[in-house]
């Protein structure tokens, strides 16, 4: 009897000495590497760096009443897609019309060329020589270098998100397979329509383009941090951005159809309370200006004083 139990003190002092010097991962390291993920694509959904809580708001009623209530005597010349991130809760008006997407899709293009990127296993920047086909003077600075220079690839790509040029879309468009367009396209929740050969969109679906950057499903970590990041460095603060506080960082992109069709998309970043806002009015820019400037400042309003 003695014998057993002294082989069970045996046992269970050599397991004691196993488990203490078994490699710990306690939870001040898993903050640690967590932490370390939120700094390398902050503006990336946490959902898919960590699981942080975020703010479950579910009461937006008074919002919805405020924004359709604002947004009343513009009629059809306005529409808006508003949908908060942490639980998919949506708002909307007018937003399943059609418009034409113009620049707005200059995104999936960028995200088009990274997937081949990905794909490809293609490493480094590539580089395109303008031609005449390219050149267009209507937004943008990048024409004024003439047919013949040569651009990066990677230049291309941050002045066709940061200041919507489109010599420097069609420089992207001319390194990236056709191919890789429709997978981009296939992922998302956008109809294939086109009137004149113009792309079709609504507000409501552009958001899938948005949400596909934030929960990175369609390119990598590292690319859509990348894109996000043009687009927070946006030259353009005069519509979306100017209702939000400066502190707080929005990553949109802009669009112009003519002389009277403006729109912005994107995503603003409050802390645990990020949502996307896509707004397009039928009107003037002044006119689009402050319309858009006063639904995102009254949306930004509620999301940042709703107790926490």
């Amino acid at each position: 009897m003695l014998r057993v139990l002294y082989i069970l003190i045996v046992v269970v002092l050599l397991g004691l000495l196993v488990w203490t010097n078994l490699p710990r991962h306690n939870a001040q390291e898993g903050d640690r590497s967590s932490s370390a993920e939120e700094k390398k694509y902050p503006l990336l959904s946490k959902r898919v760096l960590q699981e942080l809580p975020n703010d479950y708001l579910i009461r937006f009623s008074p919002l919805r009443s405020d924004l359709r209530e604002l947004v009343q005597p513009w009629g059809s010349k306005f529409a808006f897609y508003f949908e908060y991130l942490p639980t998919g809760v949506s708002i909307g008006v007018n937003e399943k019309e059609e418009f034409s997407a113009a620049s707005l899709l200059k995104v999936p293009v960028v995200m088009a060329y990274y997937l081949q990127q990905e794909t490809e296993k293609i490493e480094g920047d590539s580089y395109v020589t303008l031609t005449k086909e390219m050149i267009h003077k209507d937004y943008g600075s990048l024409w004024k270098r003439g047919v013949g220079a040569k651009v990066s690839i990677d230049e291309a790509i941050r002045l066709a998100l940061e200041e919507s040029d489109n010599t420097a879309i069609e420089a992207i468009i001319s390194k990236t397979d056709y191919k890789y367009f429709q997978t981009v396209h296939d992922g998302l929740d956008i109809e294939q329509k086109e009137i004149r050969e113009v792309p079709i969109i609504t507000v409501k679906n552009y958001s899938s383009i948005l949400k596909a950057l934030f929960f990175s499903s369609i390119v990598s970590k590292e690319h859509s941090q990348k894109i996000l990041d043009h687009m927070a460095n946006s030259t353009y603060t005069d519509k979306l951005p100017a209702g939000v506080s400066s502190d707080v960082p929005v990553a949109h992109k802009i669009g112009e159809a003519g002389d009277d069709l403006f729109t912005d998309c994107g995503i603003v970043y409050v802390p645990r309370r990020a949502y996307l806002l896509c707004m397009l009015s039928v009107s003037d820019n002044e006119t689009a200006r402050s319309r858009m400037s006063q639904l995102s400042k009254k949306v930004f309003t509620y999301i940042s004083n709703l107790p926490k």
